[in-house]
């Protein structure tokens, strides 16, 4: 794997560039497209994370032992040791030939999406699935292999990529890109990757690098986006990621079978600091009663505390730590008042807030959960409010219940139910905030003039 001088923290089209070259071409990002000379072969970008999920899979391996040291540089990102083995495992894992092609098949209606299919309601037509063309990534920062996946889909639908990461983050989403290129030999990945680390105060730069884009995906806040979207090309499609909030609900129906329930829900919790946008931030219980409410909250405490050395604890930096510290102590102090009930490890590492008021709250994250009551007639009523927001649903309920439930969540607004334990788990194909990412990264185009469409079709034909 090549790897970069940390006064070179650009990877260009396989070089690595200093800042003031990077400066000096980031005018020429749009002549990226029309340089190429030709469609992007899917099967190349398959074999290629094919390839590079097997070194991911060796710790001996030299990409192995450069991603494992970004992502624990403590000097930027950070990461405990075994989170860091559990990224890099949780990317292998996705980037599977197996499971790319069935999110291919899923979304596009196969691996060569490219290839014309009969239009379905006319004669002499097809349709094709197309790349959107220039496709610019802001990566996320609160997870480390967000930036590499939403190129790799970018791929999958034939883009030219430019990815934006931040300022203060380590070179992960440079070195794993350069890999990933590495890994195809015919050289068509590292001709449509870019990959820049600069501040998003940089305006000059933002708004060259939106300027050729025929689609921004950004992963991040509300400040986050709007801070981008203002600098869209008109026409330009903004693709948005989040924020989102996700939630747990313990029906009356499911009935807990030895502490495991409670502790798959603790596992959620405690997965990468309830970092990701489907971790719980609030446990809801079908109930309206607030002794049933605290004594639910201790159990999750205690479930809490009997899974919580097998996670690590994320540094915090001074804000989210005051952030824990506010919200923790404003509960404590309305126990008084009858409100709340609160539930903390010694150490601090996890925190349980019981509060007898339904509506939805933000947690600060690092293992600090809300537990609040929801009878489940109401919550259409609670939830509706916040329906722009809502994502997971970690649901335990009876079987006969989990259709019916389902559908209320629904009406709410949700767009994942799943079961507890499950909350930050996928599947190859599954939809991301409600939409299907390789869909909304390519273009749907026809072509219905009657004569050469049907020797075209023949000639495009799939195997058999």
């Amino acid at each position: 794997m090549r790897t970069a001088p940390r006064t070179t923290p650009y990877y260009w089209q396989g070089e690595w560039v200093d800042e003031q070259e990077a400066g000096r071409r980031l005018g020429t990002l749009g002549g990226i497209l029309p340089a190429l000379p030709g469609p992007l072969d899917t099967r190349h970008v398959l074999a290629a994370c094919g390839r590079l999920a097997d070194l991911l899979a060796d710790r001996d391996s030299a990409e192995y032992r450069r991603l494992f040291a970004d992502l624990t540089d403590p000097s930027t990102t950070g990461m405990p040791a075994v989170d860091a083995e559990f990224s890099l495992a949780a990317l292998a894992s996705a980037l599977t030939p197996q499971l790319l092609a069935a999110q291919l098949t899923a979304e596009l209606g196969g691996t060569a999406p490219h290839r014309p299919v009969p239009a379905p309601f006319a004669d002499g037509a097809a349709e094709l699935w197309q790349p959107i063309g220039t496709l610019v990534h802001i990566a996320p920062k609160n997870v480390a292999a967000g930036g590499v996946l939403s190129v790799v889909e970018g791929l999958l639908a034939g883009n030219v990529n430019i990815v934006k990461t931040s300022g203060t983050e380590s070179l992960f989403t440079q070195h794993a890109l350069a890999a990933l290129a590495d890994a195809d030999p015919s050289g068509e990945l590292r001709s449509r990757m870019v990959v820049l680390r600069f501040s998003s105060r940089n305006n000059e730069w933002l708004r060259e690098l939106c300027r050729p884009a025929d689609a921004v995906a950004v992963w991040g806040t509300e400040e986050a986006v709007e801070g981008v979207a203002r600098f869209l090309p008109s026409g330009c499609r903004l693709v948005e990621w989040g924020p989102k909030i996700s939630l747990a609900y313990l029906d009356r129906t499911g009935a807990r079978r030895g502490g495991e329930t409670l502790r798959k829900l603790a596992r959620d919790i405690l997965r990468n600091g309830q970092r990701t946008c489907t971790s719980p931030q609030v446990v809801y219980v079908d109930t309206a009663d607030p002794d049933v409410l605290f004594v639910e909250a201790r159990a999750i405490a205690d479930a809490l505390s009997a899974e919580a050395a097998d996670f690590p604890v994320f540094p915090r930096e001074t804000a989210e730590q005051a952030e824990i510290t506010n919200v923790v102590t404003v509960a404590h102090l309305e126990e008084h008042l009858g409100l709340t009930r609160t539930f903390s490890a010694p150490d601090g590492c996890w925190h349980v807030l019981a509060d007898t008021r339904p509506g939805l709250s933000a947690s600060p994250l690092f293992g600090t959960v809300w537990v609040k009551p929801l009878p489940r007639e109401e919550i259409v009523r609670i939830l509706h409010p916040m329906r722009r927001y809502l994502q997971t649903v970690g649901l335990h309920a009876e079987a006969s219940s989990t259709v019916p439930l389902a559908a209320e969540f629904f009406r709410a607004g949700a767009l994942r139910v799943v079961p507890l334990g499950a909350m930050l788990e996928s599947y190859a194909g599954e939809p991301h905030d409600g939409q299907l990412a390789l869909q909304r990264y390519s273009r749907r185009v026809s072509i219905s003039t009657a004569r050469g469409v049907e020797g075209w079709l023949q000639a495009n034909k799939a195997p058999a």
